[in-house]
């Protein structure tokens, strides 16, 4: 099988941003319910009985488990298609939040939290899929950074409102609305137009092998070790920044959540700047750029000591440089393999994409300690995060200049 660049899928209404609107929403959601942890995680912790240190396993179980859940669905989107797909994974995301909103204990909440990256984590890989499988040229670029926005979008939007709502009544309520949200938007993703990925008749398991067999693939494989150092160090930071701004600049739910809000902004403002810079620039060269802005942002942020006014400037900075990186490097994998084995590629590309960020909060947990009510051990979180993301531009480039392989 020869790997194509070339789209098996047009449309010809695919210039009009509506037939992505259930995407993006259902993407927005899932990221909401994923950050929305870290303003929440010192409250949630203190409410069951979870020691606030300890509250960044409650963010780094999400990936982990996500990435569990897109190893068992990754053949699935291909052999189903990605409406029947996502229909599938929103309602089961919308009962397991509806679940997080009625935990009472350390073990509830875990238990649900697991199940909410069992069925959200795999969304976002289908969301991607979906959007490469309509549109095709600049088009497909626009789609995806679109669908993309979501994450900003969330960051403005959903983690302030989510916050809010913590501070004004509970933090059950805001996992009522994402759960309530879920289930509206499931009555768009139903009026979706499916597509037919063109995958040739076979069992499960063959495809479990052709998933696998990914990994021979020297550009793709590249590309995925690029995506681990993209990640790995970023996540030992993530998953503890709302115990480190509630605990050393003394921020409730809400103020980390503003700025939160200041980070989407950030990330809006790098995620166009992507589309354009990739309409210019090679996309290797725009997933290197987003790369080291961010690293150096974060390595100033944890290290420097600055008036907490200052942290949604870092962290609309941090932002801006993920969000320049992130669509060039999907758009990189989407067009690595045909139609018929993206779904498994961007499946794939989502579980080491959780294995890292999982992998990122374990790591970075033991280094962290509370002492006389104040959070240690942020900057040496920050170096490794400058280093690992330095690493990524050279193995981006490296993937780039690696021609398509036989499969």
């Amino acid at each position: 099988m020869k790997l194509s660049n070339a789209p098996l899928q047009t449309d010809d209404a695919s210039g009009s941003l509506l037939l992505i609107l259930p995407l993006f929403l259902i993407f927005f959601l899932v990221f909401m319910d994923h950050l929305m942890l870290v303003p929440l995680g010192v409250v949630i912790s203190k409410s069951i009985g979870l020691d606030p240190e300890k509250s960044g396993y409650l963010i780094a179980i999400y990936p982990i488990m996500a990435a569990f859940s897109a190893l068992l669905s990754a053949p699935f989107s291909d052999r189903w298609g990605r409406k029947k797909m996502l229909l599938v994974l929103s309602f089961g995301f919308c009962l397991s939040t509806l679940g997080c909103a009625l935990s009472y204990n350390v073990f509830t909440m875990f238990l649900f939290r697991i199940l909410s990256a069992v069925f959200g984590g795999p969304i976002m890989p289908n969301t991607l899929a979906y959007a490469g499988d309509l549109f095709q040229g600049p088009k497909r670029v626009k789609a995806v950074t679109t669908v993309m926005l979501g994450f900003a979008a969330s960051s403005i939007l959903g983690v302030p409102f989510g916050a809010w709502t913590a501070d004004t009544f509970s933090w059950q309520a805001s996992f009522y609305i994402v759960a309530a949200a879920t289930f509206l938007s499931i009555a768009g993703l139903y009026w979706m137009k499916p597509v037919k990925t063109g995958l040739s008749p076979g069992t499960v398991m063959a495809q479990y092998a052709e998933l696998f067999k990914l990994w021979t693939l020297k550009k793709v494989r590249g590309l995925f070790y690029a995506q681990f150092f993209m990640l790995v160090g970023l996540f030992g930071l993530v998953p503890n920044l709302g115990v480190w701004m509630a605990m050393n600049m003394g921020m409730s739910a809400t103020q980390v959540g503003l700025c939160y809000m200041q980070g989407g902004i950030g990330a809006i403002i790098g995620n166009q700047l992507s589309a354009y810079l990739i309409r210019r620039f090679s996309k290797a060269a725009v997933v290197s750029l987003g790369s080291i802005v961010m690293g150096i942002v974060v390595l100033l942020f944890t290290n420097l000591s600055f008036p907490p006014v200052l942290a949604g400037i870092f962290l609309a900075g941090m932002m801006f440089g993920g969000s320049i990186r992130m669509p060039a490097f999907n758009l990189i994998l989407t067009e690595t393999v045909p139609i018929y084995m993206r779904g498994r590629l961007m499946s794939m590309g989502m579980i080491v994409s959780n294995i890292s960020m999982g992998f990122g909060g374990i790591w970075a947990t033991p280094l962290l300690e509370i002492k006389d009510g104040r959070l240690y051990g942020m900057p040496i979180i920050g170096v490794v995060t400058l280093i690992t993301t330095l690493l990524v531009a050279p193995m981006i480039y490296a993937s780039k200049n690696i021609p398509a392989e036989v499969y």
